[in-house]
């Protein structure tokens, strides 16, 4: 049974879009200006622009039905619903072509997010010639009137109930719903596939964007608002959380999709919620295949990321210690939880003396396969309740498992609160894999110390399109 609606505030208005930028826009694909705030808006753009709307690349159909809201066929698709009502008028021809080159852009940019060939799969209907972009956005996006709409306001719950009388509630099916009219946008949750039990899984969005639209359509999958720490901070560069400019879907692969790792799943809310899920497991998408090209190509486990297979306070083999010793961090109120972690649970403590003659470190215990020449991003979490000097290094090894060199990143003070810390450095000749550490170099200070680590990440950069490392938060 999916929970509550999730609730997106609405972006910037359309006034709020340059002129230039969408008249750009329109004139491509002659969608009309709305009067309101619903209609096209602006288009986020991290981590890097998306292509230009006419040359997006297009997804195409593929589940083909003679009677949307009656689907024939065992293959779960999204069907896409242009919903109209008499306060504003039917406009389906005017903006037909601009929501299915949204919809291009949402499957686009999921497949972008990854390393991994990931899709959606569309559902259109019968009696248009989908060689030609008119014929295929027609095939598409249904229109369908909302009898009970009204101005100044339809909420998405009578859109959701006008649509059910209209028979969209198909198992195979969940639904995307452009609103041209003022609405709000939210979605059902329904993690497991399509509609079951008479629920209606859909997501609804008078925002005309990738951001806003990919944003709900994701909910519906199951995934969660992106949160942080033990508090449930937002974690804004990220299509959950930070849709008016980020694209990308869980660039930090700890959240809630993770096409490399299906096995693997995530916790979507603070606890004390159990509630987890991998998105990219939703029949509702094509089986990932690797390789493809992506924002991010991340070369670590699930656990080595987040370390939640073992219990807080025990030792864990992910990591290795010099100079200290570590934990997974020690529960204070729940038990199955570290007292301070970025996300998931848990994270590890490393324990060290520190002073002007010692040194410690805490490293990955397995080591990365790497390629001489290209550029890797490490990121990590890490806080510390007194003020502790670390620094990141990469240890380059080659084939036969000898050192070659180590690259050591600046020289940080550790906060109270989890920051993101990060180096990046070129695999020299002969690299065949890589060892990630945290190292504690001699402090002016003495005295024992407790560093929490959380959230790897070993990016390579040169992997990602244009060489891009995943945006930095």
């Amino acid at each position: 049974m999916p929970r509550s609606p999730f609730r997106t505030r609405r972006p910037r208005t359309l006034a709020a879009v340059t002129a230039a930028t969408l008249a750009t826009a329109l004139a491509v694909l002659s969608a009309p200006t709305p009067a309101l705030a619903w209609g096209p808006g602006t288009e986020p753009a991290q981590p890097y622009a998306q292509p230009s709307m006419p040359t997006v690349p297009k997804r195409g159909c593929q589940s083909t039905v003679a009677n949307p809201a009656a689907p024939t066929g065992a293959t779960p698709a999204v069907q896409v619903i242009y919903a109209w009502h008499d306060g504003v008028g039917n406009n389906y021809e005017a903006n037909v072509e601009y929501i299915a080159k949204v919809v291009d852009r949402i499957d686009w940019a999921l497949d972008e997010s990854t390393n991994y060939d990931q899709h959606y799969n569309f559902s259109c209907r019968t009696g248009y010639d989908t060689s030609t972009y008119a014929g295929y956005a027609r095939a598409l996006v249904v229109p369908e009137k909302i009898d009970a709409g009204a101005n100044p306001n339809t909420p998405a719950s009578t859109v959701r109930s006008d649509l059910i009388s209209a028979g969209y509630q198909d198992s195979n099916r969940i639904y995307l719903v452009f609103t041209d009219f003022a609405s709000n946008s939210d979605a059902y949750q329904c993690p497991t596939g399509g509609n079951s039990s008479g629920v209606h899984c859909s997501a609804v969005t008078e925002s005309w964007t990738t951001g806003v639209a990919g944003h709900e359509l994701l909910h519906v999958l199951g995934a969660g608002h992106a949160w942080m720490a033990e508090t449930g901070a937002s974690y804004v560069p990220d299509i959950m959380y930070g849709w008016w400019d980020n694209w990308n879907t869980d660039p930090g692969f700890r959240s809630y999709y993770d096409p490399s790792e299906l096995s693997a799943s995530f916790y979507i809310d603070p606890s004390p919620s159990t509630a987890k899920v991998n998105v990219a497991n939703h029949p509702m998408l094509t089986a990932p295949v690797c390789c493809d090209v992506g924002a991010n190509n991340d070369l670590l486990t699930a656990e080595q990321r987040t370390v939640e297979a073992a219990t807080p306070g025990s030792s864990t083999s992910t990591f290795t210690t010099s100079g200290g010793w570590h934990q997974v961090t020690p529960a204070c109120g729940i038990s199955t939880n570290s007292c301070t972690y970025f996300d998931g649970r848990r994270s590890v403590q490393l324990n060290t003396y520190t002073g002007p003659s010692n040194t410690s470190s805490i490293s990955l215990t397995n080591r990365a396969t790497v390629t001489a020449g290209r550029t890797y991003k490490l990121f990590t979490r890490l806080r510390s309740g007194t003020a502790v000097n670390t620094q990141l290094q990469l240890a380059w090894y080659n084939s036969a498992g000898t050192l070659l060199s180590t690259s050591t990143g600046a020289t940080d003070t550790l906060a109270s609160n989890w920051l993101e810390y990060r180096t990046t450095a070129t695999a020299p000749a002969n690299a065949a894999s890589v060892r990630i550490t945290v190292n504690v170099p001699p402090q002016s200070t003495t005295g024992n110390q407790a560093i929490n680590l959380d959230s790897l990440q070993l990016n390579d950069c040169t992997a990602n399109t244009g060489g891009t490392c995943r945006y930095d938060t």
